[in-house]
């Protein structure tokens, strides 16, 4: 388990607040993906706006069930078409969370599941987040394909070349 070295005191309160929940509500993996993650990872750039939560669908129905009064029900992620999942955005923590269950993103004409592969865990507050490792982030993002993902793919290649430049 990693311990990273700053990470935004909003951050790490939204990560206290969902960490009991998804123990008591989750039956599945679950991760951070997007900007936390990469904050997690260690990885330098801009704090992160929200937390973006992968989970398998039924662990997102179960968390909309048990944040009901949180959920924020007039919101809609930009990019609707580019991604489906059982999505759900709680406004109740110091950071919104964006939960995405089962997500896909349609690249051509056929939708591809968003898995990881490779994870670490970082511990944050004592408790242990499960994010992808750096290089699976960054392949999730080029997957993804927007240009901010794009850019955020870049921000983890250099991550990951000063890494192994000093390791070598």
């Amino acid at each position: 388990m990693i311990a990273p070295a700053s990470i935004d005191t909003r951050l790490m309160a939204t990560l206290a607040g969902l960490v009991p929940i998804a123990r008591a509500c989750f039956r599945d993996p679950w991760w951070v993906i997007g900007s936390a993650a990469m904050r997690l990872a260690g990885v330098d750039g801009p704090e992160p706006n929200d937390v973006d939560l992968l989970c398998s669908a039924r662990d997102a129905d179960a968390l909309a069930e048990a944040w009901t009064a949180h959920r924020d029900a007039h919101y809609r992620p930009a990019d609707d078409g580019r991604f489906r999942s059982r999505f759900a955005r709680f406004a109740h923590l110091p950071m919104p969370l964006e939960v995405m269950g089962d997500l896909e993103v349609r690249v051509a004409d056929d939708w591809q599941p968003v898995q990881v592969a490779s994870e670490l865990q970082v511990e944050v507050n004592g408790q242990a987040i499960p994010v992808p490792t750096p290089s699976e982030q960054r392949r999730i993002l080029l997957l993804f394909g927007r240009d901010k993902d794009l850019a955020k793919a870049r921000r983890i290649s250099a991550f990951l070349a000063t890494r192994e430049h000093h390791v070598h």
